[in-house]
Formats: structure tokens, C-alpha cells, sequence
């Protein structure tokens, strides 16, 4: 016969209740993380409903749109907007081909309540860099139509025996449609420059003039729409809880003010002297509001009472310079005590605004490059850069070669940027034609010169901060710009239906 067990021989004040064989443990659940953005391993109904809501504030400086506290806000809502001439109307206008709509907003704020969980500013110019990676297939059959960029390069093919006009090379009299000598610019449609042809204004420039769709251009006063995950960065990874969460949910766009001709961008034969207004009964926050089933959602809202979640939140750094104080720059940038993921700069050139690119000034120059011919001994100018955190450089000899700044900016970012050699530094001389009367070689040469690298130490950076060595060679005479992006980490608690928000 076995003998006593541990039980029998516990005293009775410690013996323990054996009705329970096991500790409790928490109850078993499939519910899937209905906040993630992507799918979910899950096969249920899901429903969509979709307000489209008024501002409840507007002026053309500022508006607000206030959401109402109900299903999760999926992230590809949108924000509807036009803009028409209020003065000038014959003149022929158009928004900055690389940042389309988004011209018109200068600063995007998401609050809770009276916090703020997310927020850009001088959105337009951030924009300008986030849309370098969007390929061209994807501007010429989809942001053409819901933004307005028109960044997609093709190649332009000539033939020199166009009637009644000869040109100055001969060698182009009876050429075949088959050399493409140029690329640039192109909308929708392929432009030959075969005998007769009317798609060419200007018959000297011989790869012809892209003109955009009238219903491109602001007369026509086109209604466009901007994602909200393009407007807050936060929204690419986390979707809203709307029904969780007790505080309302606020967005607030600022206007680029009218005054700088940036909001939209005049042929180069007009002359900027009118207004462009943005339409209020256009301008519309279509959001849309995702819903499980009752029970799941319940479900998960009792279960993540404390909710808590992770992401990026950019700070901007900005500073006037000139070709002489752009050499030798020693900036701080801001991040002392933060975890800092990356840093982007950008040079924008002041004086450039609607009346003088197809950009406005939503570019970042480079040096001047002094490039002529590509078989005449020329020399780029070139900017020697490098950043300190944590008394540390992160890189151990400065870096000063286009091609390896180009290399940082796939490094940093994962993906490529669309944008030829000669948009980037303004060499390899590939651009031609015209677009809108521009010349593309001009516009666009050097007017993609961004700088990103990833701070690769994880590292939370020290109460020094941030420092940038910069020194931009050759700069053209006049006033800039230099703008720096810190991707910061924050950290956002959702307890009983309130959001706290904190850095990392």
C-alpha cells in the first residue's frame, strides 16, 4: 500500500483545495489582431461603412474634419480636394507634377482629444520625397487620376521628316521611329513625330511639347484625393479602434498659403497673376469605417483593455542658407534622449515657385553640375555629408560621391527611387522635351538631390542629439532651404477608452 501523500501530511491551514487540479488560465480566444494592416488569419464577414463628412471648420488657411467613435477607421480613407481660380481663369494651371494635390496642404495634424498622435509638417515637401518611389506604370494609370503626380518617364522617339520643317542636323532627315535619343515626362499617350503630326507646338524642340489632360489642369477644377496614410505616416502600420476609444478623433490640414505660388503651377507661356482657392464643398474626409462581427469585436475590445502599440513619427528641422553659408555646416537636429530610425534632407531652392518649374520649389537641388557634353571633360559639384550621434560619426569617412548617396537612400528606405541619374545630380544627360513649354533638361536636372540614411546602432541618441556635417560645392547664387526628417519612435496606450502617447 503507498504511503501518506503530500496532501494527507499538510498541516490543515496549508492544504489546498484539490477540487482544482491546475492554476486557472486565461481563456481561450481565435480573435485575430483586427488592428493589424494587412490580412488576418481569419475567414469571417466584414462589413464597410462609409461617411463622407464636412469640415466642421474651413477657411483657406486651415479646416478640421471631426470623426465619429465607431467601427476601426480603415487607413486608405481618403481626403477629397480641389482647387479652382478665383481670379485669372483663362490662365492655364496645373498642380506640381511629382506632388500633385498635395500642394496644397502645408502641415497635417491626428489628434485624440487634445493630443496629437501624429503629425507632419510642410507636408508638401515631405510628400516630394515619399513620391520618388512610386514607379511610373503606377503615376501614369493610377495618380494621374486620384492625385495629379504625372512622374512617369518615357522614352521620346523622333523622325526628322516632318512636314514643311527640316531640322539643323541632317542626319535626322528620313530617320526611322525607332531611335529614342531623350527620355522625359509623358501623361497618357505616346507622342511621334511623324509627318503631319499636330502633337508638337514647338516643331524646333525635337522631341515635342507634353501638354496634360484639360481635366488635369485647375481650370476644370478636378477633385482629387489624398490617402490618410500618406498624410499620417503612423496609419501605414495601425489602423484606428474608433470604437474603442472615448476622446474624438480630429484631423486638421493647413493650407499652403496662396501668397508663395506653390499651391499650383502655371504653363511657362503664363504668367503667374492669378489665385487659386481651395473649394470648400470639395473638399471632404470619405472615411471608412470597418466592422467585424458584434461578438469579435466585443471580444477584442475586453481583451485589450490595454492596448498598446509602437510607431514612427517624423520631426522637422529647417534652416536659411546661402552658395557661401551652405558650405561647412555643423546643424543640430533635434532627437537628444529619442530613438531615432533615419534622417532625410532636402535643399529647396526659394526662389523657385509656380511660375518658374512644373515642381514649384517641392524639390531638393544639389551642386550645380557643370556638365556640358558627356564626352567633354566636365566636373559635377558635390556634397560632402555625414552625421554624429552618440559621439560617434555614422560613417568613418565623410561621404561625398552621387552614387553613394543614391546607395544610402535604397539602404535606408528598402526600395529604389524612380528618377533618373540626371534628375538626381544632373548627370548622364538623358532628359528632353518639353512639358507644358518647359524644357524638361532644365525643370527637372538636379531637382532630385534627397539625402536619406538609416541610423543603424540602435542606439537611443544622447542628450547632444543629432549633429549633420554638411557642405553643399558649386551651389547656384541665391537663398535656400535645408530641411532635415528625424523618424522618431513613439509609443500610444489605448487604457479604458483613453490614449496616452509618449516617446519610446
Amino acid at each position: 500500500m503507498e504511503g501518506p501523500t503530500q496532501v494527507d501530511t499538510m498541516t490543515k491551514e496549508a492544504t489546498p483545495d484539490t477540487t482544482m487540479t491546475s492554476a486557472p488560465s486565461k481563456p481561450m480566444t481565435n480573435v485575430p489582431d483586427l488592428l493589424r494592416v494587412g490580412t488576418i488569419p481569419d475567414n469571417t464577414v466584414i462589413d464597410v461603412e462609409t461617411d463622407i463628412l464636412d469640415s466642421v471648420v474651413f477657411n483657406q488657411t486651415f479646416c478640421r474634419f471631426q470623426l465619429q467613435n465607431k467601427g476601426i477607421l480603415h487607413s486608405n480613407s481618403k481626403i477629397s480636394i480641389s482647387a479652382s481660380l478665383s481670379s485669372g481663369s483663362n490662365v492655364r494651371a496645373f498642380f506640381p507634377v511629382n506632388v500633385g494635390v498635395h500642394s496644397l496642404i502645408d502641415r497635417a495634424v491626428l489628434k485624440c482629444g487634445t493630443k496629437t498622435l501624429c503629425e507632419v509638417e510642410d507636408f508638401a515637401h515631405f510628400s516630394a520625397y515619399q513620391s520618388i518611389f512610386i514607379s511610373g506604370e503606377h503615376n501614369k494609370e493610377r495618380e494621374a487620376y486620384t492625385t495629379g503626380r504625372v512622374m512617369n518617364h518615357e522614352p521620346f522617339y523622333q523622325n526628322g521628316s516632318k512636314s514643311g520643317e527640316s531640322f539643323g542636323n541632317a542626319s535626322l532627315i528620313g530617320q526611322q521611329n525607332a531611335s529614342a535619343l531623350a527620355k522625359g515626362l509623358m501623361v497618357d499617350r505616346d507622342l511621334d513625330q511623324f509627318e503631319g503630326d499636330t502633337d508638337y507646338d514647338d516643331v524646333i524642340e525635337p522631341f515635342g511639347d507634353v501638354r496634360l489632360n484639360a481635366f488635369q489642369t485647375v481650370g476644370y477644377n478636378p477633385q482629387f484625393q489624398i490617402n490618410l496614410s500618406d498624410l499620417f505616416p503612423f496609419l501605414k502600420t495601425s489602423q484606428l479602434p474608433l470604437y474603442m476609444m472615448k476622446e474624438p478623433v480630429s484631423l486638421e490640414l493647413f493650407f499652403t498659403p496662396k501668397g508663395q505660388k506653390n499651391r499650383v503651377v502655371a504653363e511657362q507661356a503664363q504668367t503667374y497673376n492669378f489665385t487659386a482657392d481651395v473649394v470648400q464643398t470639395k473638399t471632404q474626409l470619405i472615411a471608412d469605417y470597418i466592422y467585424y462581427p458584434q461578438e469579435m469585436m466585443e471580444q477584442y475590445a475586453s481583451q485589450n483593455q490595454n492596448l498598446q502599440f509602437a510607431y514612427v513619427d517624423y520631426r522637422l528641422a529647417k534652416r536659411t542658407v546661402t552658395e557661401s553659408s551652405g558650405r561647412n555646416l555643423i546643424l543640430n537636429i533635434g532627437g537628444a534622449g529619442r530613438i531615432c530610425n533615419k534622417v532625410v534632407q532636402m535643399l529647396t531652392f526659394d526662389a523657385d515657385d509656380g511660375d518658374l518649374s512644373v515642381l514649384a520649389n517641392f524639390s531638393s537641388v544639389g551642386p550645380a553640375p557643370s556638365v556640358t557634353l558627356e564626352n567633354v571633360a566636365s566636373k559635377n559639384g558635390s556634397l560632402t555629408y555625414n552625421l554624429r550621434y552618440n559621439d560617434h560619426f555614422l560613417f568613418p569617412v565623410d561621404v561625398d560621391n552621387n552614387a553613394r548617396h543614391f546607395h544610402n537612400i535604397v539602404q535606408a528606405e528598402g526600395k529604389v527611387p524612380f528618377v533618373t541619374r540626371q534628375e538626381y545630380s544632373g548627370e548622364g544627360l538623358v532628359l528632353g522635351g518639353k512639358l507644358e513649354g518647359y524644357d524638361q533638361d532644365q525643370v527637372l536636372q538636379n531637382a532630385f538631390f534627397y539625402i536619406a540614411n538609416r541610423l543603424n546602432r540602435n542606439e537611443r541618441v544622447n542628450s547632444r542629439g543629432i549633429e549633420a556635417y554638411v557642405d553643399y560645392q558649386t551651389l547656384s547664387a541665391g537663398n535656400y532651404t535645408i530641411r532635415f526628417y528625424v523618424e522618431l519612435v513613439r509609443m500610444a496606450q489605448l487604457r479604458n477608452g483613453v490614449l496616452d502617447i509618449q516617446f519610446a
